[in-house]
């Protein structure tokens, strides 16, 4: 019997929108490769991992791509929040949830500061989830077993309990792994639609 329900954030809370960022500030026939040398980079992963600090990913960027040297100041001067658009989210289903029982909870490969500038403008971690775990302040990142099980530990949660629910099918695998049920989103859309089939 499903009692948890563990969400990531970015494209599943909150729209985190890379494509639409290179769309509007990136040339054409560079887009593809500043995807690559940035989101799609590993260093992008041990940012999230909080292996690379914030504002040595700034200056490591803006190495590798100096052309976009301003635009990238102001991603990082806005706590990457620039890809994010706060309006197109799915708290209230999930506050809906919390009304009918089910415990929140809150699971995302994120940097401390884009999580920290998140929480300032919205109470949802605060009001609705009991706790979480973001990537960087745990030094662990998903699709590793080990940030699910310390969720597990800490919170002392079943994972037969637990349904979670993330974008990337990588990481809904790990949790399935271990006895979660899970779903990848892959429209934010369709998340009432998704969570009514498991949760009804």
């Amino acid at each position: 019997m499903i009692k948890n329900i563990i969400s990531d954030i970015g494209n599943v809370l909150f729209e985190f929108d890379t494509a639409g960022f290179i769309n509007k500030n990136i040339e054409t026939e560079d887009k593809e490769k500043f995807f690559d040398l940035t989101f799609g980079s590993e260093n992008w992963q041990l940012m999230d991992k909080g292996d690379l600090a914030f504002e040595d990913a700034r200056n490591y960027f803006i190495s590798v791509y100096p052309k976009y040297k301003n635009i990238l100041n102001k991603l990082f001067d806005s706590s990457l929040t620039l890809c994010l658009n706060m309006n197109n989210n799915n708290i209230n289903i999930l506050k809906e949830y919390k009304e009918k029982g089910y415990n929140i909870y809150y699971l995302s490969n994120m940097s401390v500061e884009t999580f920290q500038c998140i929480n300032k403008n919205t109470d949802f971690f605060e009001k609705t989830c009991i706790g979480g775990i973001v990537s960087a302040y745990e030094k662990m990142i998903k699709p590793s077993e080990e940030i699910y099980k310390l969720l597990l530990s800490r919170f002392n949660l079943h994972a037969e309990e637990c349904l979670f629910i993330d974008d990337n099918l990588n990481n809904v695998n790990s949790a399935l792994k271990l006895g979660f049920d899970s779903f990848q989103l892959k429209n934010m859309n369709d998340m009432r639609i998704e969570l009514e089939k498991i949760l009804k």
